[in-house]
């Protein structure tokens, strides 16, 4: 199942790129992180375990991998696929850009106005994703830090390394808004210029219309013709 059409990010590029690389290798490190997330903030499990079932699938639609994260009462385990699981397989599924989805987790950005403009979509047990979000706001988790923790005493050169990819990837996504903003202008423009044209070629045929003769109007008697009038005579 595919939610929703491939985003384009400054990240679009490496998830092409990295379609062919093995899988496993990050499936472990997402893994590692999801275990060391649910031993320092144990009380998440205990509010999502409240939406009742708990199998989430998250898609980042710029990768090409697809997550599906099973929620039990004392672990969170991971898979990461290379297709789309089937609606049976999942409770709730939720797609969007992986910034997006990282920023939303983390609380740099406002879920609500993101959902709205369609940026994440949301699918099937929307309890679950709202317990799993309130869940990620109560813990104020930094993915950076967690992340760089991992990593032992080589931690702050984690963070370094991770903070230079997060800017990075901020100076793409600019440059890539204003490539997506120059390249719309001109089919706006286009677009605008077609309906001002067909807005003047309606105004034209109303014109003509209003000119043109009128018909005889139904049941009015025709002209008499010159040879009906010497029969009559």
């Amino acid at each position: 199942m595919s939610l929703g059409p491939a985003s384009i990010t400054p990240l679009t590029p490496l998830g092409l790129l990295a379609r062919p690389l093995p899988r496993r290798p990050l499936e472990r490190l997402l893994q590692g992180l999801a275990d060391r997330l649910v031993e320092r903030h144990p009380e998440m499990l205990d509010r999502v375990a409240d939406a009742g079932s708990a199998r989430l699938y998250l898609r980042a639609s710029d990768l090409p991998w697809h997550a599906l994260i099973a929620i039990e009462s004392d672990r969170a385990e991971v898979w990461l696929l290379d297709e789309a699981p089937g609606e049976s397989e999942w409770d709730a599924a939720i797609e969007g850009p992986l910034a997006r989805l990282l920023a939303t987790a983390g609380g740099t950005d406002d879920g609500d106005a993101l959902f709205f403009s369609r940026e994440i979509r949301v699918t099937g047990n929307s309890d679950l994703a709202v317990a799993l979000r309130n869940a990620l706001d109560g813990a104020e988790i930094d993915f950076v830090d967690e992340l760089s923790g991992m990593f032992g005493p080589a931690s702050g050169l984690a963070t370094r390394g991770i903070g230079a990819l997060v800017d990075a990837y901020r100076a793409a996504e600019t440059g890539l808004d204003h490539v997506k903003t120059e390249w719309r202008a001109p089919l706006a423009a286009r677009i605008d210029a077609q309906a001002r044209e067909i807005a003047a070629l309606k105004a034209e045929v109303e014109r003509l219309r209003r000119r043109a003769p009128r018909g005889r109007p139904t049941g009015a008697p025709s002209a008499p013709t010159a040879s009906s009038q010497k029969e009559s005579i």
